[in-house]
């Protein structure tokens, strides 16, 4: 009897664990140019965005290992992350209600968009 509360002791901490997780698939990604203007890039091929309690893993124009510094939690399922990348320059991503984000990295800005079919599966799992 004992074992069993231990077991399932851990199962639930494992299961707590496992929500800070959450990766999602590209659809499209934008990028900002001189003008202010939103343009689209293709040919991005299936990429992924993963994030864990302490990092952002993502390729757009280069593969973007980040650190995550702070989060900051917004009204209506947004989230801010503070981050550092890999060679301790500061990146800002900000998540949309599991939909989509946005990356600030210096003069780089992106509009990343999540795919909606893979979307639904992977926040059924998280919530």
């Amino acid at each position: 009897m004992k074992h069993h509360k231990v077991l399932f002791l851990l199962l639930l901490i494992a299961s707590f664990a496992n929500s800070q997780n959450k990766t999602f698939s590209i659809d499209h990604v934008e990028s900002r140019d001189n003008n202010l203007e939103w343009t689209l890039i293709k040919n991005i091929g299936e990429q992924m965005v993963h994030f864990s309690k302490s990092e952002i893993n993502l390729f757009i124009d280069k593969r973007y290992h980040l650190t995550i510094i702070s989060k900051t939690d917004l009204p209506e399922k947004g989230i801010i992350y503070l981050c550092n990348d890999e060679s301790k320059n500061l990146v800002t991503i900000m998540l949309i209600d599991n939909i989509k984000m946005y990356l600030y990295s210096k003069t780089k800005r992106f509009l990343i968009n999540f795919e909606n079919k893979k979307l639904l599966k992977l926040t059924a799992d998280i919530d």
